[in-house]
């Protein structure tokens, strides 16, 4: 370990003593230490640790008063966590298990010191009123009734797609369209994908669910390329918990079957995060797709990290760009810059380029003329239902 993290103390030294504000943890590397409490009006051992044992851990809920002494009985040697060490790991970890982790030492610390000798008394729960927990409890609960009620919504068929289409920016045809999920609850009406699309990666619900919007989507896409006029994809999105999925290829392969479409009537969306996470399975698994005749797009472009080192040994034919660009792309010179050379990079690799989110008739002018080729938003259609996706290209 690190020398900084590193701490020596000689026998009889005290490492912390009661009633001192803690921001540290400590693991045994050499030596012993002992705990030593006061129970009844006495002192008393506690504890004896030995090498690799872990003491002070209750400090880590943040500043929090030592209930114990802690003394060395010969020349010791610990490793220190620190507060932000350990703040960093919680803030990545499970929320259910951070809340559940935060609740139980909180607990305990009421327990030692409501009765440091029998550690029987029910904990005194006043001193765990705190807002912090309160609202990450709160976050917790609704996550977990979120995944329960997840648990059951494919069953209940509560889940549907919507389609958003794609139109070339020269002279303004639907090129396709990209399927998106929708959940409507029961007793809460639509939920935001921004609010259980997560809750379902985190949980792994996501890969039954990414089953069901391959199959949909492709029958889907058939009914679109049954109808006259010109080809059209449907395009949906691919999280990094389905690129886990040993059945992923097999079922696209077999909703493609069951539906009778042609490969390239469909079109995967990965994002940069997903592939660089796994280059070298992602590259293979699109290797696949790209073989079998499935357009592949790069979502979210821009976002990610060593795009353009990658980019070329990637068999994508579609960059999408992320809607960030776009926010200000008529007002910041920089940002207009950066479009108008992923254009040109798409244009040299045989690409084509699709921005996202555009809301008004000034940003779609100005995207064709740095030579983006299409375009999707809310400036041409909302996702809608496919009954009325048809019905509208029936129209048209």
């Amino acid at each position: 370990m690190n020398r900084r993290f590193t701490r020596h103390i000689d026998a009889g030294e005290v490492l912390f003593d009661v009633g001192e504000r803690g921001h540290e943890a400590f693991i045994v590397a050499a030596g012993a230490v002992e705990i030593v409490g006061t129970v009844g009006g006495e002192r008393r051992r506690l504890a004896r640790l030995g090498p690799n044992e872990l003491f002070g851990e209750m400090a880590l809920m943040g500043d929090q008063t030592r209930t114990a002494q802690a003394i060395a009985c010969e020349p010791t040697t610990v490793y220190v966590i620190p507060h932000d060490t350990f703040s960093g790991c919680l803030h990545r970890a499970d929320p259910l298990l951070r809340h559940l982790l935060r609740l139980t030492i909180l607990r305990a610390r009421a327990a030692l010191r409501d009765d440091l000798a029998s550690q029987l008394t029910p904990p005194d729960y006043e001193t765990l009123q705190d807002d912090h927990l309160d609202a990450e409890r709160e976050v917790v609960l609704q996550r977990l009734l979120i995944e329960q009620d997840l648990a059951e919504a494919l069953d209940r068929d509560e889940f549907s797609l919507h389609y958003q289409p794609i139109l070339r920016l020269a002279d303004g045809d639907v090129t396709g369209f990209e399927a998106l999920l929708r959940w409507r609850h029961p007793a809460h009406g639509a939920v935001s994908p921004a609010v259980f699309v997560p809750v379902a990666e985190a949980s792994g619900q996501i890969v039954p669910m990414g089953h069901w919007i391959i199959d949909t989507a492709v029958a889907a896409a058939a009914r679109i390329a049954a109808r006259p006029g010109p080809t059209l994809t449907v395009a949906l999105n691919l999280s990094i918990r389905q690129f886990d999925d040993p059945q992923l290829f097999p079922t696209i392969e077999a909703a493609l079957a069951r539906h009778q479409l042609a490969p390239d009537r469909l079109k995967l969306e990965i994002t940069e995060s997903l592939v660089m996470s796994n280059f070298d399975a992602s590259r293979d698994l699109l290797r696949r797709c790209k073989d079998r005749g499935i357009g592949l797009s790069v979502d979210d472009f821009g976002t990610g990290y060593s795009s353009l080192s990658y980019l070329h040994q990637l068999p994508v034919d579609t960059l999408k760009l992320d809607r960030s660009f776009l926010s200000d792309v008529l007002t910041n010179p920089a940002s207009l810059k950066i479009v108008r050379a992923v254009a040109r990079l798409a244009a040299d690799l045989g690409m084509q380029t699709v921005a996202e989110g555009v809301e008004t008739t000034e940003q779609a002018e100005a995207l064709k003329a740095i030579g983006i080729d299409c375009a999707q938003g809310f400036l041409y259609s909302r996702p809608a239902p496919l009954d009325q996706v048809l019905e509208s290209l029936q129209s048209a």
